[in-house]
């Protein structure tokens, strides 16, 4: 199997290692003439005691398929030829674009106690005179690339839907990448490699804590901390331990501890879908076929010929989440970061590299060992998608919202009204869905402000957006202070994310006081304001230059304007005016807004009490 494109994302501007780009997207939709296929399609996505689950399955005609049964359990096991069956019945023929004629299948899976995890396989029976057998696949992310030799074990969750903690629900979370941050007397070094160590400890982070605080964050992702050979970290060779070059486990707990006093908690980035190729577990499975880690990775063909992080980087070795032992380990070792050390919620680096089956009993197991975890995910696929990972993980990172953000108030493409567009109609489709967790750039993005060719008031414009919308913001480390980047992150080509993720500067002489102090300012008024946190989006009538849309919680109301022209505007804006990006003039219930400014405007009080 060859790998996919790694560029051409269908996510644009907004990319992340994993995303599928738009040839592969268009060949996952065409392939299905060619698949017996199940793209996690379940209805209710939450089902309660009282819901029978309706389970839909499609085939390329020329399959030929005939008889079709789900098999399921409800015991934690895996289905096999002795499980519980539903009988699966032929619900027409669909015709799509890409493949043409489908014949899709349906099953009812009965209903199930509160709890529940149903785990369960789709099989197919092709007509003579070759009767051959066949197993549905997962059509998500990569997987359908692979055939049976890919998930065919799927999984949903019975109960009430699983949410986000209400704590998240007020944080503003605050994203350190650990080895660029701070090491234990302030400043790191490239050394002039910009892909060696260049020496963030978590000791460094403690120190950081202050500035944490005054900036008004309570709430902090950590990047991986595991042992690993790289600086990123993203390949670990241990999943129950702290790199000694961190300062190990102690220094672990300590800076759970400490940022638990200043009223912090703490995220760890969880990587469950990849591994380093010197994890002693992969080392003993390539040395002895019959080793019990074996079953972990995927062979194409052992010892050599094995599965990785997009197909290319043989360094990030892909695990088997369909294998119990693998399955097992990594939840035993989620349990004991949030359980035992005190993390409070996991950030799980690219989810669409484990299937539904991995995340049900994943998060099932979490929410079970700790209550009040939060748990979301780096999904980098198509809206639909996206949806369907409700009943998996609480929550998504939102890339489509990043990708609007950046393009049209960061490069200035396309309009205010296509910007209020769009978050109408996805905020409007992705409500049923996942809680989601929002962000304008990352360790894995361009930072906004390189894209905003280093323009602070689109700058400014995109905190304001970011900030008073009712999801969980994400703030990366340094966008505070202006820091930037010197290069595309293109331009290295693959592996040339490391000019994403700069040291951060503690000399002060260096920093952007007045956007440190605009920050402040604008976490601040989140945090007094319940209804930039909790109210319900409402976009109001927008112009080419002009988004409009307002937030509302019981009484009170909040109104947020952008200007995105290169001309001063005056507005009909009742309310107090509490926020602006740039100085803006009152007069009566109007304002006037600058070129590249936004405001926010607040009625009804709608201070916490």
């Amino acid at each position: 199997m060859t790998a996919v494109e790694t560029l051409q994302h269908a996510s644009g501007t907004a990319s992340a290692p994993g995303d599928l780009p738009m040839p592969a997207l268009t060949r996952r939709e065409a392939v299905k003439a060619e698949q017996f296929r199940h793209d996690n399609d379940v209805t209710p996505r939450w089902p309660s005691d009282s819901d029978p689950v309706r389970v839909r399955a499609t085939s390329g005609v020329g399959l030929a398929l005939r008889n079709v049964v789900v098999r399921y359990t409800t015991d934690g096991s895996s289905p096999d030829s002795n499980s519980a069956t539903a009988p699966t019945g032929h619900a027409g023929v669909q015709w799509t674009l890409e493949a043409g004629y489908l014949d899709t299948w349906e099953a009812t899976i009965p209903r199930q106690p509160i709890g529940t995890v149903v785990r369960y396989q789709i099989v197919g029976t092709t007509e003579e005179p070759v009767a051959e057998q066949r197993l549905a696949i997962d059509g998500s992310g990569f997987w359908y690339q692979y055939g049976e030799r890919g998930l065919t074990t799927f999984a949903y969750r019975v109960g009430a839907p699983s949410r986000l903690p209400d704590w998240m629900a007020d944080a503003v979370v605050y994203h350190v990448f650990v080895d660029r941050f701070r090491n234990d007397e302030g400043e790191v070094s490239s050394n002039g490699d910009p892909s060696s160590r260049y020496g963030g400890t978590l000791a460094g982070i403690i120190d950081a804590l202050p500035h944490l605080e005054q900036l008004g964050i309570n709430t902090l992702w950590v990047s991986p901390i595991g042992p690993s050979p790289s600086y990123h970290r993203y390949d670990q060779t241990s999943f129950l331990d702290v790199d000694a070059d961190l300062g190990g486990v102690d220094a672990c707990r300590a800076l759970v501890d400490e940022a638990h006093r200043a009223g912090i908690r703490v995220i760890l980035d969880f990587v469950p879908s990849h591994v380093s190729a010197d994890m002693p577990e992969f080392i003993a499975a390539q040395r002895d076929q019959e080793a019990d880690s074996t079953s972990w990775f995927w062979f194409d063909e052992w010892p050599d010929r094995y599965r990785c992080f997009l197909g290319v980087a043989r360094s990030l070795v892909s695990l088997n989440g369909q294998a119990d032992g693998a399955r097992d380990h990594l939840i035993d070792a989620a349990k004991f970061w949030v359980s035992d050390i005190g993390f409070d919620g996991l950030r799980l680096d690219h989810a669409i590299g484990l299937g539904s089956d991995f995340w049900a009993m994943f998060s099932s197991a979490l929410e079970t060992a700790k209550p009040d975890v939060a748990l979301f995910g780096e999904v980098t696929d198509t809206a639909p998608a996206l949806l369907r990972f409700d009943n998996q993980l609480q929550a998504i990172l939102d890339f489509p919202l990043a990708n609007a953000i950046r393009t049209r108030i960061g490069h200035g493409d396309g309009s205010a009204r296509e910007l209020g567009e769009f978050l109408r109609a996805h905020d409007g489709y992705m409500g049923s869905g996942p809680d989601r967790v929002t962000f304008i750039d990352n360790h894995d993005m361009n930072r906004f402000l390189f894209e905003a060719a280093g323009d602070r008031d689109r700058l400014r414009l995109g905190l304001l957006c970011l900030l008073t919308l009712p999801h969980t913001p994400v703030l990366y480390y340094g966008t505070e202070i202006g820091l930037s980047q010197t290069a595309d992150k293109e331009a290295g080509g693959f592996g040339g994310d490391h000019v994403l993720r700069p040291a951060m500067p503690w000399d002060e002489s260096r920093w952007d006081r007045e956007l440190l102090e605009f920050t402040r300012n604008l976490i601040g008024a989140r945090t007094h304001h319940e209804v930039l946190r909790r109210g319900t989006l409402e976009v109001g009538s927008s112009t080419e230059t002009v988004l409009e849309y307002r937030l509302r919680l019981g009484d009170d109301r909040a109104t947020v304007l952008l200007n995105l022209g290169d001309e001063s505007v005056t507005l009909n804006a009742p309310g107090e005016l509490v926020f602006a990006t740039r100085p803006a003039k009152r007069i009566g219930n109007s304002i006037d807004l600058e070129p590249l400014s936004g405001a926010l405007l607040l009625e009804n009080g709608s201070d916490d009490r």
